[in-house]
């Protein structure tokens, strides 16, 4: 959280308009969507990929690692896909493996159906982590009001987001504070004390909700929660790459 914190405030499109780099991931995911080829998916996942490498100069590393932990949750996901398993006989399409009176199999068809939605989901989760790592809350906020979401839903977004990293740093102190108390030197321990600081990090966070609404009543807030926007800087090049994705995405989905 706090990686991808930092470079959505140091990225070089940081002062982009937010809509506009909303509005190139949005693209990315309903042509993803709307297509459903692998080869469509995979085309999305590099251009993410370049805008935020090569435009945005984040890190290619740092979009790797996040797009290699979704991708191995989506891929543990669509096994249950890929994957069919029984106790009476397989279809003969079905290439299968018998376990005693269990056949575990998958057929070129659950494989194709698996592999879609892997390379679907993939290139919609790069379009995402490209708005994420290149616009930070602040800005995010500012695109939430133009589309008039609700103001009780945009509140909440932001005091949600906060408080992640407040009880962030209580767990790591609360962490820290246990292990030099010997609190996870063996497995018994460390059950205990792993269950002492869940339902100490829980009254914690009771107890801060209970003083941030103290403190908002006492500011006199009857309103929705302010940001200071920025001055944004209208970018024509967003605007030709993302023809130029939309382009190249159509070509390979129609093909």
């Amino acid at each position: 959280m706090r990686i991808i914190d930092n470079y959505a405030y140091t990225n070089a499109l940081r002062q982009v308009d937010p809509t506009q780099k909303g509005g190139l991931a949005l693209l990315a995911i309903l042509l993803c969507l709307l297509l459903d080829r692998p080869a469509v998916g995979l085309l999305t996942l590099g251009w993410m990929f370049a805008f935020t490498a090569l435009w945005a100069r984040i890190p290619p590393l740092v979009f790797g690692r996040i797009l290699l932990a979704e991708g191995l949750f989506l891929a543990l996901s669509v096994l249950g896909v890929a994957i069919s398993a029984g106790f009476e006989p397989p279809a003969a399409s079905v290439a299968a493996w018998w376990f005693g009176p269990l056949w575990i199999g998958a057929s070129q068809e659950t494989l194709a159906r698996a592999a879609r939605l892997l390379t679907r989901a993939l290139g919609c989760a790069a379009a995402l982590n490209f708005l994420i790592l290149t616009t930070p809350l602040t800005d995010l906020i500012v695109l939430l009001r133009r589309l008039r979401l609700p103001e009780a839903l945009i509140d909440l977004m932001i005091i949600t987001y906060r408080s992640i990293f407040v009880l962030l740093e209580s767990l790591q102190r609360m962490a820290c504070a246990q292990d030099t108390r010997l609190g996870y030197s063996n497995v018994r321990r460390a059950m205990r004390s792993a269950g002492l600081l869940g339902s100490q990090l829980f009254i914690d966070a009771y107890r801060r909700s209970q003083r941030m609404q103290v403190a908002l009543e006492s500011r006199g807030l009857d309103g929705p929660l302010r940001v200071l926007p920025l001055t944004y800087r209208f970018d024509r090049l967003v605007w030709w790459l993302g023809v130029m994705m939309m382009v190249s995405l159509l070509i390979v989905g129609v093909l």
